[in-house]
């Protein structure tokens, strides 16, 4: 008994195909848009100056640290801050009396970025310190407010130190954050996909078809 050749597969057609493709396209499309690009955004002015007995608060920088023409007001958030400063006499050293009692403030907003580490007896000692600042979203919203921010010491014990925050030498404001791309600021984080990636899905599923008309056409 002649045997039944068994039915060719059922080859989907190329709406179909064209169909998955451009579903693959269009996620592809949303995850870029929906992701965030890291940026960090850094201002230098000279030192305040300062020099005397401490108080609660103390100016760090001559003028605010400015951020204009940087991508500030697309931050969506502040994962960290980086501070270099300079100090004479600091005594916030392992040890010193002072030790753990300086903190980092933003416009007068405390970010918990401890200042040890500067040595006492008239030494003149350069830092960079970092940390992910407390009051990120209040920071975050003085920032976006005028693209600038004012640098301050927080003395914890006011009044038991006397430094010099020598005013011939810069000090240093950097910020990490997110951006996020949709809103279009990316800048060199925003990477566009390749062309010939976006279409990949689409001349795979062409492809397949085609080879499948011709081997339907062959037989």
């Amino acid at each position: 008994m002649p045997t039944r050749p068994l039915p060719a597969p059922h080859a989907p057609s190329i709406g179909r195909l064209m169909g998955y493709a451009s579903l693959i396209l269009i996620a592809l499309l949303a995850a870029k848009s929906a992701s965030a690009a890291p940026v960090i955004i850094s201002s230098t002015v000279a030192q305040s100056g300062f020099n005397g007995t401490s108080t609660a608060s103390n100016p760090l920088t001559s003028t605010h640290w400015d951020f204009t023409g940087q991508q500030y007001n697309l931050l969506t958030d502040i994962t960290s801050i980086s501070v270099t400063l300079t100090v004479t006499d600091g005594d916030t050293d392992l040890g010193d009396f002072d030790e753990g009692r300086w903190t980092l403030a933003l416009d007068g907003w405390d970010t918990g970025l401890v200042l040890d580490g500067f040595s006492g007896a008239a030494q003149i000692v350069t830092l960079t310190l970092t940390a992910n600042p407390a009051l990120s979203a209040t920071i975050l919203a003085a920032l976006q407010s005028d693209a600038q921010l004012a640098g301050s010491i927080i003395d914890h014990t006011a009044g038991d130190n006397e430094f010099v925050l020598p005013s011939r030498i810069t000090t240093t404001l950097d910020i990490t954050g997110n951006i996020s791309d949709s809103t279009g600021g990316g800048g060199p984080s925003n990477v566009p996909l390749p062309a010939a990636a976006l279409m990949a899905p689409v001349a795979a599923a062409f492809a397949t078809w085609r080879a499948r008309r011709m081997h339907r056409q062959v037989r």
